[in-house]
């Protein structure tokens, strides 16, 4: 038995397939390969599928990870890369298979970029309002969390919160906003909390949004891999 991580990509219609049927078509697309996978022990086993943080519905990425157990050690990664491709969607594509470097819960934040259509105002005007929404002094945000077992609206401050902010204008005249929030098991910012927030304070109410997570990291700004 042997460790794979399968890194892809969800993109196009694919950012609205949420992550409990992101499982079922792995799943499905193993079992159509003929890919073996090792099997969980115990009553109920299951295929060994390990995925990354889920990502917000609406969403799209080229960073998304899982780790599978392969029962066969002589099936190359190369191997599971060219049957997968074959057996998913199209907007979701398989770039590549190799062991894994970190472990999943090594991941401690996502690096967003967001593309911005603007309505009420001009790509660069947009871009500047951006900008001096995150010179504001607290930026207070309700976020949903758990105490106990129990649903609670915590309120928090993103100005604690955001790394690597930039805004600009890109080659086809839409705003761009980048951010690097957290993003683990333990604590993760919702990057559409995150937009919604900077939209409402610089009152504009786009056409279209384009949310895109570009990468992973773990601590120090290591690259997950």
């Amino acid at each position: 038995m042997r460790e794979v991580r399968i890194r892809f990509s969800k993109t196009g219609k694919a950012k609205y397939i949420s992550h409990l049927d992101m499982t079922r078509c792995f799943s499905r697309a193993f079992f159509r390969t003929g890919i073996p996978l090792w099997f969980t022990e115990g009553f109920n086993p299951r295929p060994y599928m390990n995925f990354t943080m889920p990502l917000t519905l609406g969403a799209e990425s080229v960073a998304e990870a899982l780790d599978i157990r392969l029962e066969d050690e002589s099936m190359t990664d190369e191997d599971v890369v060219r049957l997968l491709r074959g057996a998913l969607p199209p907007d979701i594509k398989v770039l590549s298979a190799a062991a894994p470097v970190h472990k999943m819960n090594a991941i401690k934040e996502s690096r967003y970029r967001f593309t911005i259509e603007p309505e009420t105002y001009g790509a660069e005007d947009l871009a500047e309002r951006l900008a001096k929404v995150a010179e504001a002094e607290h930026l207070l945000v309700e976020k949903s969390g758990k105490k106990g077992k129990k649903k609670v609206l915590k309120t928090i401050d993103l100005k604690d919160y955001l790394k690597d902010f930039s805004t600009g204008v890109d080659e086809e005249g839409r705003t761009e906003l980048l951010v690097t929030l957290p993003s683990s098991p333990q604590f993760g910012v919702n990057p559409r909390l995150f937009l919604d927030k900077f939209l409402h304070e610089a009152e504009e109410e786009p056409l279209r949004v384009r949310m895109l997570r570009e990468a992973l990291f773990c601590d120090d700004n290591i690259l997950f891999e």
